[in-house]
């Protein structure tokens, strides 16, 4: 029995630790993307199951709506600080009043 196994797609004989082809770089160990076993071949995971395809068409759209979250989550928080630009000058104006209200009443001479 040969230690080697032939290349599906260039049929080079390649040794059995090898993860591409040594002549045409074709892959020829898989990994499974959720248990890590690696395989031969195939596209369905020979120890849990898993379709390889339809595991990474679920996590690229995972990916796209966590993308699209943030993008949401900063374009609130730019509108947040813009609204806090635009009522600045009405902000700013009633804590300055607060301010000469309270200098001018700690500042009066008591009565006692």
């Amino acid at each position: 029995m040969s230690d080697t196994f032939s290349c599906p797609k260039c049929g080079r004989e390649n040794p059995p630790s090898a993860e591409f082809c040594v002549s045409c770089h074709f892959v020829l160990q898989h990994r499974c993307p959720k248990c890590w076993h690696t395989q031969r071949g195939g596209d369905i995971c020979e120890k849990c199951g898993t379709n390889f395809a339809l595991f990474a068409e679920l996590q690229l759209e995972r990916s796209l709506a966590e993308q699209d979250r943030v993008a949401r989550d900063k374009a609130v928080a730019g509108a947040g600080t813009y609204l806090q630009l635009l009522t600045l000058p009405f902000g700013g104006v009633g804590a300055l009043y607060r301010a000469l209200i309270g200098w001018i009443v700690s500042s009066r001479p008591s009565n006692r």
